[in-house]
């Protein structure tokens, strides 16, 4: 399959309308009006599967709109929501050009009063202590609104206690003290200080939502395209061409860095969008997309993200020398992580994969890869002119390192790898198998088209292992599927994410693109869904593991499944393929449980799993000093547990392949230092060594 990453063509005006009238006689949102008629009529004609508007799809995207606005419940009352459910059947006229805009008129009017008062609930609450005496609890998250401006008061005022009892806990652990049920010591000033840092960060908060009037005009439109493409699937999304410029040179270094980018998620946390291929972030192995930055330290600077403006953090960050960082960052399940980083320029030239040796009865080869990247531009007009220097490139030469260390045996990590160019993915998948088709697409009309692989012959025939989880998505669920469907590879793991559909950038155009017009918007829209060689699709279902391992990222809610607006899975032709002889994973398996009952590590990620269903259902926190402190022992304990995964002692014996054990002898003490530290990173990763010994299990039979 080609993948088109982009095109680079123009956008043409949009016709302007005379204004109708808004609600209360106001001039409807014309410009935005004419936006919305033309993502409409574009993804009509360019998505997988258009939809067809009706109440149904209405509710849906008034839904979405609504959790948009207010996820948390913290901001509408009952009654002011009772105002917009008038319009919540209404929504597909609007989106057809039927009817004016007025249920997105009058829903940001209402949102940008509601956000003035909260923001003066905040000032009067946070101005003097809270009475921690009385028994007093939260129950979260909240599924209703506040049935009154008084109620809503309350609920702040409960929210508010929680989180400066938090700012407590986490100042005293961070500050190495034990958390007990006894008031600690000289809790009036701690209290006075995290109330403080709640009042920055809740300031901070409503100050970005608010914005200047004219960012938070165009933050909202933006938004609310981004609403009615989500409707489609949770994969289209509209791109303003700032966004498309960003989009383009995620790819580019061009300064010192800590090799990840960040953005705005709608609480207003920082979260980590994007590792840099090859950076220090990517090479830790131990921040993810969707983790939230809390805390930055560089040299005796340590300073939380509250507390930094914009540009020192991307000092802090960036800038022009090489020096090293700590960064806090709080996971997608909760967990407190301090992270080491290297500031540092990624050279074009080098290769962004390393591989290494996992040593103990024989030697198996170890390839970690994050992300699936292309050096070069697909978006040609010819398929064959396509120069392919990405990621494939780079794991075929550390195969060829490797094979010089006489390995037994290959495995690839892809566990949070969320995916990027299926070109990469299609050639991947190649450098394994001798011939025969990969995959299959099927486009919005049904026809199903066959990708082959592209390159005859293998780089690697010998046993391999491909490690997934449940952040394994797209690209690398392609990957995991084929070599699984030709019994080329044995997959363990846990089970991957669910996307099973593939992205094209286009000019918002509904007229014949044109390389003569000046496009200002563009839309990332799902044109196919791919598919199995043995026709299932791993779109809801994705990759189940031949051996299943305990894994942090199971829960259902994190996958695509737990998106309404997902497409359904479905079933493509099966393709013309001759499978390797079976592996037999029944004894692999059996031998696997077995260790894995055994390990305390494993045991605690199953009790894990199930703490954080209930952590999601909903739960009640106490907001008395003792209650809490009993609360927060427990989440710490558990996270305690967690990372045993990152202690001291090693589970692995890992080196560098030889060809680079020779470069790194040669290289500055920093780059000793950074590699030293990756090495102990993968000695550390229990997960890996269970891999390991399914691999001495398979070899030996």
């Amino acid at each position: 399959m080609k993948w088109i990453c982009q095109l680079l063509l123009i956008f043409s005006s949009l016709q302007m309308y005379a204004q109708p009238a808004g609600p209360g006689g106001a001039p409807a949102n014309e410009p935005l009006r004419s936006k919305v008629i033309t993502l409409h009529r574009f993804l009509n004609q360019n998505h997988y599967l258009p939809l067809k508007w009706n109440d149904t799809l209405s509710a849906m995207l008034y839904n979405k709109w609504l959790e948009k606005l207010d996820d948390e419940k913290l901001f509408f009352t009952q009654n002011e929501i009772t105002v917009l459910d008038a319009y919540k059947t209404k929504l597909d006229d609007e989106i057809t050009g039927k009817a004016p805009m007025e249920f997105y008129n009058r829903s940001t009017t209402v949102y940008k009063t509601v956000l003035k008062r909260t923001d003066s609930i905040l000032k009067v609450l946070l101005a003097k202590p809270f009475d921690f005496s009385k028994p007093d609890n939260i129950t979260w998250p909240f599924t209703t609104y506040a049935v009154s401006a008084a109620d809503l008061s309350m609920r702040w005022q409960r929210f508010l206690k929680w989180r400066v009892l938090e700012n407590m806990a986490d100042k005293l652990a961070g500050d190495g003290k034990t958390i007990s049920e006894t008031i600690p010591t000289g809790f009036i000033q701690l209290e006075k200080d995290a109330r403080e840092r709640a009042q920055k960060q809740e300031a901070s908060f409503i100050e970005g939502l608010l914005k200047t009037p004219e960012q938070l005009k165009a933050e909202l439109e933006n938004d609310y395209l981004n609403t009615i493409a989500w409707c489609y699937d949770p994969h289209t999304t509209y791109m303003s061409i700032k966004e498309k410029k960003e989009f383009d040179t995620r790819m580019s270094a061009s300064e010192y860095s800590a090799g990840f980018e960040l953005e705005e998620n709608d609480k207003g946390d920082l979260i980590i969008s994007f590792l840099q291929p090859g950076g220090s972030a990517w090479r830790s192995g131990q921040l993810h997309k969707g983790d939230v930055l809390i805390k930055l330290k560089s040299g005796t600077v340590e300073k939380n993200v509250m507390d930094i403006d914009e540009d020192e953090l991307e000092n802090m960050l960036g800038g022009n020398s090489q020096s090293d960082i700590e960064v806090t960052i709080k996971t997608a399940a909760g967990e407190l992580k301090t992270i080491k980083l290297t500031k540092e320029k990624i050279d074009s030239e080098e290769a962004v994969v390393k591989s290494y040796v996992l040593h103990g009865n024989k030697n198996i080869g170890y390839i970690n890869l994050p992300g699936f990247y292309s050096r070069e531009d697909e978006s040609v007009a010819d398929e064959n002119d396509i120069k392919y220097d990405g990621c494939a490139n780079d794991v075929s030469k550390e195969i060829v390192k490797l094979r010089k260390d006489t390995i037994a045996g290959l495995i690839l990590d892809l566990r949070y790898n969320g995916g990027g160019s299926m070109w990469e993915a299609m050639q991947l998948a190649g450098i394994f198998i001798d011939i025969g088709p990969v995959a299959s697409v099927k486009d919005k009309e049904g026809k199903v088209r066959f990708l082959k692989d592209p390159n005859r012959g293998t780089i690697y025939d010998g046993p391999l292992m491909v490690l997934i989880n449940g952040a394994s998505a797209s690209a690398s669920e392609f990957v995991s599927a084929v070599l699984q469907d030709y019994n080329r590879a044995l997959i363990a793991g846990g089970a991957s994410y669910g996307k099973g559909t593939a992205q094209i950038v286009l000019p918002m155009d509904t007229l014949p693109f044109s390389k003569n017009k000046n496009y200002e918007e563009f839309v990332k829209v799902t044109q196919q869904k791919f598919y199995r060689v043995n026709g299932s699709t791993t779109q809801w279902k994705g990759v189940i593991p031949d051996i299943e391992l305990p894994d942090v990222y199971a829960d259902e809610s994190y996958k695509e499944k737990a998106n309404s607006s997902a497409l359904q899975p479905d079933n493509s032709k099966v393709g013309m393929y001759q499978p390797l002889a079976v592996i037999p994973v029944q004894a692999l398996k059996a031998n696997s449980e077995k260790r894995v009952l055994d390990n305390a590590f494993f045991k605690t990620v199953g009790s894990f799993n199930k703490w954080l269903k209930d952590y999601r259902t909903g739960r009640t926190i106490p907001l008395q000093w003792n209650g809490y402190a009993t609360h927060y022992k427990k989440s710490l304990a558990m996270f305690k547990d967690l990372n045993k995964e990152d202690a001291e002692v090693a589970v692995l014996s890992v080196t560098n392949n030889g060809f680079d054990r020779q470069r790194i002898n040669a290289s500055t003490q920093h780059s000793k230092e950074n590699n030293e530290a990756y090495l102990k990173q993968v000695q550390k990763d229990i997960t890996l060594a269970e891999a390991y010994k399914i691999m001495m299990d398979w070899i030996n039979k």
